[in-house]
């Protein structure tokens, strides 16, 4: 069994690695082994088709499975039967499994009608397997730098195509995929690019025996390199273009792959081929906007995309599905002579251009129009609809040439290369899904405030494509007015694996936030269709904030039980609430423990169908976090406020927690919280002056090492039951045996006495048959002789000696025959007894052969008895070591407390909307403060001459911290500007060390007054 190494010492939480094989076929049941961590009693695998089912296999009876010693046949571990309907479409297909540690995340299994062929490990030339044309190979790397070989069966001119599918099956390999000739001409390569798995298409150029070889980019290998070997003749896409539509539209695509059914040739090179073409319409559904409709694999880049997947069926089957995202303005095709600026493609915002990274160098410019202050999002999408690229803008101001200048001037206003570039953000800031879920991209984009009315002008750029053909490299150009909106995606904190909840414990969901077109408002995040006795409380990503936690509770009395949970943000956009539901993220590979700041190297990740919680049957949370009181924390920029914790340990969890706190808002720090080993306390938090206010939710994150944990204890407890009971069978067995062998022992002196006896009966027998033969001689001899003296006596009648003579002979003969009688009875029963004897003898030898074939059985199975107590003895002490209390590492979330953050700590009345003045008066202007959250100090106000008038005073006031009202006297001079004026108070203040100020407008309406007439 492959297993994935343990990573770093953390609670188990079931995590499936691979399947193999990785799919069947419809109609069929296919063996298949699961491999991966913490799969301890994986007694199920969940498929999302209905039509697929599993069971485990059970083993062939054993020879202590059947009674007296067992109950029956033995499950296998981790094998299962997997049946699949004939009415299963042909496609992929998430699979889970349920063990003791949760529901793992999915892994990918496949219907395909096409025969499959279990990969091997060939040591010759004669193991090599043939594959059938079509056909499929479940096959891996099992080791670092290993090298597979397939034989197919090709007729010249017949076209090849082969794809390595390993991405999909989440899968590290990378394969490199060669056709090879007999003699060893290579026809066709293919190699992974930019993470899609490798597709080779290629003609034989002669009848023959060809090699498939495949051997990993960077000779990796292991249980995590599986892959699944394609050759069909079904269609394969590459490219679509346009790479987006309207949503509501039926619009006409260009289609570019391998075997289209009714595709024609292009122009389009790929892998040193020309790729087929087809025309199709496609119908983008109308609400899909929020929504993705699409079963390939997305990665974390592609989170906040819209769209829908596309595919075509032909004769050898279903293709693979494309992406067809949904553009959000009318669509302009890229011109063809657009790579020079002053051949630049003129745009009239708002507008979405469909172009292509292709040929290769191709550089792209576009100009447009734009008025003085208005304001423009530009944006590229291209690495996140799943091109392999790294786009670069720049946007240039083009001016007329200069009085007596032969040239325009041009100058250059932004360059943007990743998005956040030009917000100043760091790389790794920018990481919001954590190590778990890297949801960075390389595409680049900017809200553009137009300096001067005038002429501007794009160049988009890509490096990649300077060193490549390829027509995949497709982008999106958006440059339209803001149309802010949000995506949301969550994401298991800590876990490749199970999102699995103890008893009364805790479980963190990182929820990030795209924030489309600068959309800055706040977040509010909610889940539902939670398993009984879970909960999770409502939170809020605040205003500019991109990631929030959200914490899942288990009740102390929750039963075992597993749900998929749904996840959805609300929020107001532009004026109206508007709700999208969560997409679901997972990291893919095994994870090292960090802190819950902490940052560790990125993860492989994607997206998945949706998020299953489960419940733990038996094990309880050892140790919990509390935060707050259940109220709302109410401070302002500048605050100070004591949050409570609180620490709840079992007995003997003891250890060091150190806290931190998270989802605070951008440009806000909170020094580390030393729990330690205490039971409750509190932590301070200052919102600096930088920061936005609004609402915000935090959670306390306690990282704890050491916390002693038993793994699995049941199954040391059943291992050592079984190895105890199996003693008793042992001791039986043993029994048996001697008494077998006692028995063997009789049966041979059985029959060495009955072959002594049938031996002494076959000695009497001849002694018996020699005295017959006596008897028969002497009666013959009598009667010859009564015969002789019979016919003498005839010649010589009236002889008495001669009459004597023969009445001699006459008795001689008789007593002959009475003992020729006597010997013929002896001879009868020695005969008898010697058959007795014989047939005792052969008994006895028969149940002699008989018991030692059962001393021979009765050895082996004790053989057999020892070796299998000596297997569970073993099994019972590894069970054993691996349930001892060990020291594991955990994060420990609390749940979330919601912060509301004010602007400031003063709330301002008594300060008039409107006050009526003439030129040349003095004016009060009164106010009242009420101070909160803890600010006793000064207020200082001024009043700023407005833009609009001239002759406006400044005027300022201190207002002490002991007063709460106050005034401002304003005099007008008389060349004051009639006519309203809106005159900004400004409010300052020191908020614990924190500069703080804000502005309330007052309109002055003042009065012309008309000079006085001289006297």
């Amino acid at each position: 069994m492959w297993l994935a190494p343990q990573v770093g010492a953390q609670l188990p939480a079931a995590r499936l690695e691979a399947l193999v094989p990785a799919g069947g076929r419809p109609g069929t049941t296919v063996e298949i082994t699961i491999h991966g961590a913490d799969l301890d009693d994986v007694t199920e695998l969940r498929f999302t088709h209905p039509g697929i089912a599993a069971k485990p296999v059970m083993l062939e009876l054993g020879p202590f499975d059947a009674p007296p010693f067992g109950s029956g046949p033995q499950v296998a571990e981790n094998r299962f039967e997997v049946s699949i309907a004939a009415d299963v479409p042909p496609g992929a297909y998430g699979v889970r499994v349920l063990g003791r540690y949760g529901v793992s995340a999915p892994r990918t299994f496949f219907v395909d009608s096409l025969p499959v062929v279990l990969g091997v490990e060939p040591d010759g030339p004669g193991e090599i397997p043939i594959i059938p044309v079509p056909g499929i190979v479940d096959g891996g790397f099992g080791a670092p730098g290993d090298v597979d070989r397939y034989w197919v069966d090709a007729k010249s001119g017949q076209r090849i195509a082969i794809k390595a599918v390993a991405r999909q099956i989440d899968s590290r390999a990378r394969p490199v995929l060669s056709l090879e000739a007999a003699d060893g001409r290579v026809i066709g390569t293919a190699r992974p690019e930019g993470g899609a798995d490798p597709v080779l298409a290629a003609t034989v150029p002669s009848d023959g025996r060809y090699t498939i070889r495949l051997q990993d980019e960077i000779h990796g290998g292991g249980a995590d390199h599986p892959y699944r070997l394609v050759l069909s003749d079904a269609p394969w896409l590459a490219a679509i273009f346009p790479p987006a539509g309207l949503p509501g539209s039926n619009d006409e695509y260009t289609l570019f792959g391998r075997n289209l059914p009714g595709g024609n040739k292009g122009a389009t090179i790929l892998d040193g081929a020309a790729l087929e073409e087809l025309r199709l319409r496609i119908s983008i559904p109308a609400d899909i906007t929020g929504r993705m409709v699409f079963d390939g694999r997305l990665e974390p880049a592609q989170f906040a995309i819209d769209g829908v997947g596309v595919h075509v069926d032909g004769p050898g089957g279903r293709s693979n599905e494309l992406l067809l995202s949904a553009a959000s303005a009318p669509l302009v095709r890229e011109a063809d002579a657009n790579d020079r600026p002053d051949s630049a493609q003129k745009l009239i915002p708002p507008c979405e251009v469909a172009g292509m990274f292709h040929p290769r160098r191709d550089v792209d410019w576009y100009t447009f129009e734009a008025k003085k202050d208005e304001r423009l999002w530009i944006e590229v999408w291209s690495h996140r609809i799943g091109a392999p690229v790294d786009p670069a803008l720049v946007i240039q101001r083009v001016e007329p040439p200069a009085e007596g200048a032969a040239m325009e001037k041009v100058t250059v206003v932004a360059t943007i290369d990743d998005a956040g570039q030009a917000a100043g953000m760091s790389d790794i800031t920018r990481r919001h899904g954590g190590r778990e879920f890297d949801q960075r991209s390389f595409d680049p984009a900017v809200l553009f405030t137009a300096p001067a009315d005038g002429t501007y002008r794009l160049l988009i750029r890509e490096s990649r494509s300077q060193i490549r053909d390829d027509p995949r490299l497709a982008y999106r150009l958006v440059v339209r007015p803001p149309q802010p909106d949000f995506r949301i995606v969550a994401v298991p904190v800590d876990t490749a694996g199970a999102v699995l909840l103890r008893k009364g414990g805790r479980e963190m969901i990182r929820v990030v936030v795209a924030r489309l077109d600068g959309f800055d408002g706040e977040v509010t995040v909610s889940a539902a269709g939670f398993p009984a006795g879970v909960t999770a409380a409502e939170i809020v990503i605040g205003p500019g904030s991109s990631v929030g936690y959200l914490t899942l509770s288990a009740d102390p009395a929750a039963a075992a039980a597993q749900g998929a949970i749904e996840i959805s943000g609300r929020a107001t956009v532009s004026g109206q609430v508007v709700t999208r539901g969560a997409r679901i993220g997972t990291a893919l590979d095994s994870l090292q423990f960090v802190q819950p700041d902490g940052q560790g190297p990125s993860s492989r990740a994607r997206l998945i169908d949706r998020l299953v919680v489960s419940v733990s049957a038996d094990e309880t949370a050892k140790v919990t976090l509390g935060i707050g009181d259940g109220k709302v924390i109410e401070t302002s920029r500048g605050g100070i406020v004591k949050v409570p914790w609180t620490a709840t340990r079992q007995d003997g969890a003891g250890g060091t927690i150190n806290g931190f706190v998270l989802g605070l808002p951008a440009g806000m720090t909170a020094p580390q919280v030393a729990i330690g080993g205490g039971n409750a306390g509190e932590f301070e938090l200052r919102p600096p002056a930088a920061i936005r206010p609004g609402t915000y939710s935090l959670i306390l994150a306690g990282s704890m090492t050491g916390l002693q944990y038993a793994r699995n204890p049941d199954s040391a407890t059943k291992a050592k039951a079984q190895a105890d009971a199996f003693a008793a069978v042992v001791t039986e067995v043993q029994s048996l045996a001697q008494k077998s062998q006692q028995e063997s022992q009789a049966a041979a002196t059985a029959l060495a006495s009955a072959t002594a006896e049938a031996t002494s009966m076959q000695q009497a027998r001849t002694a018996a048959e020699q005295a017959a033969l006596q008897a028969a001689v002497a009666l013959t001899t009598a009667e010859q002789a009564l015969a002789a003296a019979a016919k003498q006596a005839e010649g010589m009648p009236g002889d008495a000696a001669l009459g004597e003579l023969v009445v001699k002979a006459r008795t001689t003969r008789d007593e002959a025959i009475a003992k020729g009688k006597v010997a013929a009875a002896a001879l009868e029963l020695a005969t008898m007894k010697r058959d007795e004897g014989a047939e005792k003898q052969r008994v006895t030898a028969a149940t002699k052969e008989t018991m030692e074939l059962a001393a021979q059985e009765a050895l082996k199975r004790m053989q057999l008895a020892l070796q299998e107590k000596q297997r569970l003895d073993q099994k019972s002490q590894q069970t054993q070591t691996q349930s001892a209390p060990r020291g594991v590492n955990l994060n420990i979330p609390s749940p979330p407390v919601t912060v509301r953050v004010a602007e400031h700590p003063l709330q301002v009345s008594g300060l008039p909307d409107r006050l009526q003045v003439k030129q040349g008066d003095m004016v009060e202007v009164p106010f009242r403060v009420e101070r909160l959250y803890g600010f006793t100090g000064d207020v200082s106000l001024q009043c700023q001459p407005p833009a609009t008038a001239s002759g406006f005073p400044q005027a300022a006031v201190n207002l002490p911290g002991a007063m709460a009202d106050g005034k401002i006297v304003v005099s007008l001079p008389p060349t004051a500007t009639s006519g309203e004026h809106t005159v900004p108070v400004r409010f300052s203040l020191n908020f614990n060390g924190q500069p703080l100020s804000f502005e309330k407008p007052v309109v002055f309406a003042v009065e012309q007054v008309a000079p006085a007439t001289p006297k």
